[in-house]
């Protein structure tokens, strides 16, 4: 009878109950949602593949953290108390898998109640490969142009490979790794540098024992040659009371060097001819043509080796008049 009655009792007015039940649900919700807070942080993304596989798909670098929570636990939280991982490690057989983030909480957040704690996205979809390594070599990317006239003639770096780690499609098909640039803008001279690696393959890993790489730019001045025509041989060095009859043959010859030392190089009027110092009388001579030219350049493929000539003597009003006060 009791239990009839209180059950007739709970049946009373009941619309009103329910009204009264439904309002007190809406105040507690209210309530929670002014004592509670939220505040979403961006982590980065830590990949753990300590195991046999690694992964072909580009991953997100950073997720997104949201904690909903009293304002005052908000109000302690930072973003350094979190590790977002994504953990290969369990995996064991190639494959597409979808591999769920986790969160690690500092030790301070563990301890806060009520704290609540969601990951976007939740989960990461990837394509692991079997992981394997190979040595490949470090090439420098140079940047920049040398100065005009020189050339970069040879480049070398130390260390000359590194071990590279990851998927195998990815591996095998690396065949090297660049250094950071190497600026050579405007420079004439060899020159050495300390760079690190630019690795542009996330899904790489480079081992290395430096972080530092040695490059040696060896520059030197480009060769050039040009030739040179109908250049008029000079008598030089003949004695006073002789001359040369009639006119001296010209000369084509080619001078070679390098583009600084020749490019501008214009030749002097005495720098072709012969020597004359050893004629003492009249006659036909067959001298030998030479050059006088800086040390930096070489004269090739010469029109005429020798050049023949007639001397005779001066008339004497043409000879040179001795001054009296010169004894």
């Amino acid at each position: 009878m009791k239990a009839n009655r209180l059950f007739e009792k709970l049946l009373e007015h009941w619309p009103a109950k329910i009204i009264c039940f439904g309002l007190a649900l809406v105040l507690y919700m209210v309530h929670i949602i002014s004592v509670f807070d939220r505040k979403s942080f961006t982590v980065p993304l830590v990949v753990q593949a300590a195991g046999s596989l690694s992964s072909v798909t580009n991953h997100p670098n950073y997720v997104r953290v949201t904690v909903r929570s009293t304002t005052e636990n908000i109000a302690e939280t930072l973003e350094s108390d979190f590790t977002a991982v994504l953990d290969l490690t369990s995996y064991t057989k190639a494959g597409e898998y979808a591999v769920p983030i986790s969160v690690q909480l500092a030790p301070k957040l563990v301890l806060m109640d009520p704290f609540e704690v969601r990951v976007k996205p939740g989960y990461v979809d990837l394509q692991l490969e079997e992981k394997t390594l190979k040595f490949v070599n470090v090439v420098p990317s140079l940047a920049g142009e040398v100065e005009h006239g020189y050339a970069v003639t040879n480049v070398a770096v130390e260390p000359a490979t590194v071990q590279i780690i990851g998927p195998h499609s990815v591996v095998e098909g690396t065949s090297h790794v660049y250094t950071g640039p190497v600026n050579i803008n405007s420079i004439s001279i060899s020159r050495s540098y300390d760079v690190a690696l630019q690795n542009i393959n996330a899904l790489l890993d480079v081992q290395s024992q430096t972080q530092q790489f040695h490059v040696q730019v060896t520059v030197e001045p480009e060769p050039l040659a040009r030739n040179f025509t109908s250049v008029t041989v000079r008598p030089m060095f003949l004695a006073p009371q002789f001359e040369v009859q009639g006119e001296l043959p010209s000369i084509s010859f080619d001078l070679t060097g390098t583009v600084p030392a020749l490019e501008n190089y214009l030749l002097d009027e005495n720098a072709v001819f012969i020597d004359c110092s050893a004629i003492a009388e009249e006659g036909d001579y067959e001298l030998p043509v030479r050059f006088s030219l800086p040390n930096s350049v070489q004269v090739e493929n010469k029109s005429v080796e020798t050049v023949g000539i007639t001397v005779v003597l001066r008339s004497s009003d043409e000879l040179p008049v001795e001054d009296e006060n010169v004894r």
